[in-house]
């Protein structure tokens, strides 16, 4: 069976499941955790498959990268992952999920790249932007880049808006050339 539609019958059944006993937001939580996860340590995908790893250390891995979500739901959806033999496509099935999640909830995801940490109000009012702009609540990622000097970058949808003062000055590099 092709791979996209394992993870995509997984994620809708954990969706499904999550909604069912009113932890969807938390199990969603968990699963952007074990995402991230997935993403810093790209090794973990290997381990998790290996086959002489038993079925308890497999389920406190994800437990653990889960960030110890308190999720029932996940839990025995780890469980259920495990028994099946599915953790190979965990990464897959835990992307799925939150795309599904995403267009459920009506979330889009937005990512803001800034030269330093900025305040709460700040990031508050840039969301709330782009909330009124595109009719739809924002899952807001934070990166800090200093190269980009000031100003910031705003990307969401197919939309970049590139306010900083390293596009600027690259802009007028191109003028003057």
């Amino acid at each position: 069976m092709d791979i996209g539609i394992v993870s995509s019958r997984y994620a809708k059944a954990l969706l499904k499941f999550a909604a069912a006993h009113q932890q969807a937001d938390m199990v969603y939580e968990g699963v952007k955790v074990l995402r991230d996860s997935f993403l810093r340590v790209p090794r973990l995908k290997t381990v998790l498959a290996d086959p002489m790893l038993s079925a308890e250390k497999q389920y406190r891995l994800l437990h653990v990268a889960s960030g110890q979500s308190e999720s029932k739901c996940l839990q025995e959806f780890f469980r259920l992952v495990i028994k099946n033999r599915r953790v190979g496509v965990m990464p897959f099935i835990v992307n799925s999920h939150i795309e599904l999640y995403r267009t459920e909830k009506n979330i889009i995801q937005c990512r803001l790249t800034v030269p330093s940490q900025l305040s709460d109000k700040t990031i508050d009012r840039l969301k709330a932007v782009v909330e009124r702009k595109t009719q739809k609540a924002v899952d807001f990622a934070l990166n800090i880049d200093p190269s980009i000097i000031g100003g910031f970058i705003i990307e969401y949808d197919s939309q970049c808006l590139d306010a900083s003062v390293a596009a600027q000055l690259r802009q007028l590099r191109k003028q003057i050339v």
